[in-house]
């Protein structure tokens, strides 16, 4: 069941109250844009979902990306983040000598809800992976001594490559695809786009970014892959 489900930034577009700021939320919207764009690229050989609720009652978080590729789910979150040196000592994660406190929750939840979620079909669920972007065109942040509570870190420059070694030769499993298309977030209302998953963690863009325009492919549209 191959193709692409949703719409990128959707639950911002919904409800921007857990943004930092307006800024915060266009530069998030640019991010989840840009690895949508790079996921659909697969949608004629996985099954590309974005913008879906964490299946916990009550909870706003969202996770902004799934690829599932046979029995295989792979979470992505986006992250727009300032340039900088970010790195981690004795459980603290630090921009340089500035304590960034948001990036040291723990994101197993994210896995362990969407496992909770899709019990009985199999389905193998990755640990949540971190699609890093810089919020500036000049320089890009250092992430490579960083670590974030059971999840995994990857420049976005290198998704396109990331994803391409997950994809198999299977066919999306039906079954999985359609439990997780049903926790898509629908668009209620017209607004600007908008950021990523577990969104204590989308509070670092810069407010001068300026968002690209929204993507959009059928899921039959042209694959250069």
């Amino acid at each position: 069941m191959n193709g692409s489900y949703g719409r990128a930034a959707t639950g911002l577009t919904n409800d921007a109250s857990f943004a930092a700021n307006a800024g915060a939320a266009k530069a998030g919207a640019d991010g989840e844009v840009k690895t949508a764009a790079i996921l659909d690229g697969f949608s004629l050989k996985a099954a590309i979902l974005h913008d879906l609720r964490v299946p916990i009652p009550g909870f706003k978080a969202n996770i902004d990306h799934v690829v599932v590729s046979g029995k295989r789910v792979l979470i992505i979150d986006t992250k727009v983040w300032k340039p900088g040196f970010y790195w981690s000592l004795f459980g603290a994660n630090r921009r340089g000598t500035e304590r960034i406190a948001h990036t040291e929750k723990d994101l197993g939840y994210i896995q362990q809800s969407l496992i909770t979620h899709l019990r009985g079909t199999g389905a193998i669920v990755s640990t949540p992976h971190l699609a890093i972007w810089s919020s500036r065109k000049t320089s890009d942040p250092s992430i490579w001594l960083l670590r974030v509570p059971n999840a995994k870190l990857l420049r976005g420059e290198a998704l396109l490559g990331f994803v391409k070694g997950f994809i198999g030769k299977q066919a999306a499993d039906p079954i999985i695809t359609r439990k997780l298309m049903e926790l898509c977030v629908k668009k209620s209302k017209p607004a600007a786009a908008a950021s990523f998953g577990p969104r204590e963690l989308a509070d670092d863009a810069d407010p001068f970014a300026t968002p690209a325009p929204r993507f959009t492919r059928p899921a039959g549209g042209p694959n250069p892959f």
